[in-house]
């Protein structure tokens, strides 16, 4: 697994075992969102960038896309990268930007009218994102846009997706949140007392939901139908935000 550590550095360490991780890569500016795809490439937000660099750490390229304006979260599918612009308005609106895989072809403004957008997340239909009190969603080609698609959220950070259900974490109300793909079946304490610090960054492998508790430096676990929750799975360095596990794709 791999996370951003007091918003200063990336760490990694198995997922199983007792180390508190290592070092993966230093230099980075305020990391926060993070994201590993295709057994390749880890991604994170890197101040007025993104970063990328291959999986074992080397290749670093710090400001891989630039001209982003305090960037949180990052995803990629087989197309495109996306990332949440989290500012605060004039000149530097709250926006859902994209680019092709090369770094090209950037569009800061992809998806207009975010409320400080943090995670995102995406399927082979549509993208997810965390606004500040609801969970957004577009089709995969910027339309159809809904900033309020789920709402009753408090303070949104992580999310996570399978094939029938979205995940969040309620950072403000310590309890993970889930409802259908399609917006139904809301359940803001799906998993109530994820953690007494917050927790934010979350992740999905092998049956379970992940997630970065940023105030206590732990990982939380549960199944993903909400069953053996321990808020305390992992002990880890540093204050975990942004959270990447490297498994193949869940299949609930």
């Amino acid at each position: 697994m791999y996370w951003t550590a007091n918003g200063q550095k990336l760490m990694w360490a198995p997922l199983f075992g007792s180390s508190r991780g290592r070092v993966f890569i230093t230099g980075t500016t305020a990391p926060l969102g993070m994201l590993t795809t295709s057994a390749r490439y880890v991604y994170w937000s890197n101040g007025p960038a993104i970063g990328r660099a291959d999986l074992d750490g080397t290749n670093v390229h710090r400001r891989f896309i630039t001209g982003v304006h305090h960037p949180s979260g990052v995803v990629v599918n087989s197309k495109y990268i996306y990332w949440a612009n989290n500012a605060s308005g004039t000149p530097f609106p709250s926006t859902i930007g994209r680019a092709t895989l090369d770094g090209a072809n950037i569009d800061q403004n992809f998806i207009t009218g975010a409320d400080h957008p943090d995670k995102v997340v995406v399927n082979s239909t549509h993208i997810y994102w965390a606004n500040d009190y609801s969970i957004g969603r577009a089709n995969l080609n910027g339309t159809g846009v809904n900033q309020r698609f789920i709402t009753g959220t408090n303070v949104p950070s992580g999310l996570a997706l399978t094939s029938r259900y979205i995940y969040w974490t309620n950072e403000y109300g310590n309890t993970i949140g889930r409802a259908n793909l399609n917006g139904s079946h809301v359940t803001q304490n799906f998993i109530p007392g994820a953690h007494a610090s917050g927790p934010d960054g979350l992740a999905i492998a092998g049956g379970y939901l992940y997630w970065a508790n940023w105030g206590s430096g732990t990982i939380g676990r549960a199944r993903l139908n909400g069953t053996d929750v321990d808020p305390h799975f992992r002990s880890i360095y540093g204050r975990p935000t942004g959270l990447a596990i490297y498994s193949p794709p869940p299949t609930r």
